[in-house]
């Protein structure tokens, strides 16, 4: 029978992947944007190029469309779609580019002196700051997440003095920034390492001619990474956009709020601590580390979707540097005083967490039609209200007020037949303030009624759960006469609304408690 100094790594290696299956399969819904990326891509090759005009909005849009992510829906579309393999191949995707991001943070982790004891205790925090918004159904965040990790191996070789990394990271560069606008995150990185081998050159030459010369490859490098920003179907027109998608502000946006306001700040507060007990260990020895980790901590501190770039590094950087500390002393110590009960702790881990995998279905897709009870933020599509419109022999095109999540379903399933209010594509192709009056509307705040008659609107998609819905339910008939709209379908999730002159052309459907499954594509 083996000993358990020998089952150990296998069962400390167990709960870690069981950890990440288990937090990846927590979140099994379709990422919103998702649907917007593909139906892009898919207008691309119907016209043969990028188009840079919107199609699919009925209501006023950018004047250029620079969609940051087609890169990502051409992946997805090709991936899912042309490949014929649809959700299968999604779920693939999801869980290699999450296994791959969380196995490339060990490596680096382990390359840089962290032992399997240290990186275990240290993961979870990670994992927990950032797998729940970064392991998806796939956003291109995750995308960026890998593409992170890659960068901090280039980087290493550049400290080892290996200059054929440039090879790798300029392609890696024009890939990355036309698949998402994250790419900003690593060009901060770089000018981070940039920065902080100047302070080193410096420190050690006390020269600033030697400084210069033991930096100035870098300079060459970022000078270069910047030209290639213009290598994308938008050229130029995408750095004034990156510029704007960075600077502005998304109050409405729940993720774009301080992490502490959504999620984990107890979590994310003792990470910090670690972190600086790491960085004052370290000190002058590792400045580009602590630099990394102060700048993605207060990003994460601003913004919560940014948590997963803290996060990944964390997991990179901090295991390495605790393990050379007195408390990675203590890790090590303990770890090998109680080999058994940390053998039997880790394996009851990796059951456990694989066992909740199982309970979620890991490998099963979901495109939930009403809001669970357990998730209050969870998404919500109009999966039977796009089936009733899709059934329709309508006249020509339908223009569709929808609520700002819905949007890109609505386009992915319906267009060209039907146009919508607005997406989430949000700063991609709407005026700024498009997303405050859909999200007045939807409140029924006042003037709601005013926005039927602002826009060629033929049909207005509400949820059955927002304050407009539920006044339209409270007194349906009074309020079809005061705004003159009339009921056409309703589900358990949404209901649809249109003028009491067209509703005739319309066969009214309830489909209240019925159940409707979702399917991807």
């Amino acid at each position: 029978m083996p000993s358990f100094p020998r089952l150990m790594p296998l069962a400390i290696m167990l709960a870690l992947l069981g950890g990440v299956l288990a937090v990846a399969s927590k979140n099994m819904i379709v990422d919103l944007d998702l649907f917007h990326e593909m139906a892009l891509y898919r207008q691309m090759e119907s016209e043969g190029s990028m188009p840079t005009t919107d199609a699919f909005a009925y209501t006023p849009t950018n004047e250029t469309v620079v969609h940051h992510e087609w890169g990502t829906g051409a992946v997805i579309y090709l991936a899912t779609v042309s490949t014929g393999l649809g959700a299968t191949a999604l779920v693939m995707l999801k869980y290699f580019l999450t296994f791959a991001v969380c196995f490339g943070c060990f490596l680096y982790a382990k390359k840089q002196g962290a032992s399997l004891a240290v990186f275990s205790i240290l993961a979870p925090f990670a994992l927990n700051l950032g797998g729940w918004m970064a392991f998806n159904n796939i956003r291109a965040q995750l995308f960026t997440l890998l593409f992170l990790v890659i960068l901090f191996f280039l980087l290493d070789l550049d400290r080892r003095g290996k200059r054929w990394w440039v090879l790798i990271w300029f392609p890696l560069f024009v890939i990355w920034s036309n698949m998402h606008g994250g790419v900003v995150s690593g060009m901060g990185i770089l000018g981070v390492y940039c920065f902080a081998r100047l302070l080193e050159a410096a420190f050690k030459t006390r020269s600033p001619l030697k400084t210069l010369q033991e930096v100035w490859h870098l300079v060459a490098i970022g000078l270069v990474t910047l030209t290639l920003l213009i290598i994308n179907p938008y050229g130029w027109e995408y750095i004034p956009y990156l510029y704007r998608a960075v600077a502005m502000d998304r109050p409405l946006i729940l993720e774009w709020r301080p992490i502490w306001e959504i999620r984990l700040p107890i979590i994310y507060g003792i990470s910090v601590l670690i972190a600086a007990y790491a960085i004052i260990r370290e000190g002058r020895s590792s400045i580009f580390e602590s630099m990394a980790l102060v700048l993605t901590a207060y990003l994460a501190a601003k913004h919560y979707r940014h948590g997963s770039l803290y996060a990944v590094t964390w997991a990179c950087m901090v295991p390495p540097m605790i393990e050379r500390s007195g408390l990675g002393h203590e890790i090590k110590n303990m770890f090998a005083s109680y080999r058994a009960q940390i053998t039997v702790t880790a394996f009851s881990i990796a059951l456990i967490a694989t066992g909740y995998s199982i309970n979620v279905r890991f490998w099963e897709l979901k495109i939930p039609n009403q809001v669970s009870k357990t998730q209050k933020h969870e998404v919500i599509y109009p999966v039977g209200a796009a089936d009733y419109l899709s059934q329709q022999n309508l006249d020509g095109e339908l223009n569709l007020f929808v609520p700002f999540s819905t949007g890109a379903f609505v386009q992915w399933k319906l267009y060209p037949h039907v146009k919508v209010s607005i997406d989430s594509r949000y700063e991609v192709a709407y005026p700024d303030l498009a997303i405050v009056e859909n999200d007045d509307f939807y409140k029924a705040r006042e003037g709601w009624q005013d926005t039927l008659r602002r826009y060629d609107t033929h049909a207005v998609l509400v949820p059955v759960n927002s304050p407009l819905g539920e006044l339209l339910a409270k007194n349906e008939s009074e309020m079809a006469n005061q705004i003159g709209w009339s009921r056409i379908y309703k589900d358990s999730g949404f209901a649809l609304y249109v003028p009491e002159t067209e509703s005739e052309k319309f066969t009214p459907i309830d489909r209240t408690g019925e159940f409707i499954k979702g399917i991807f594509p």
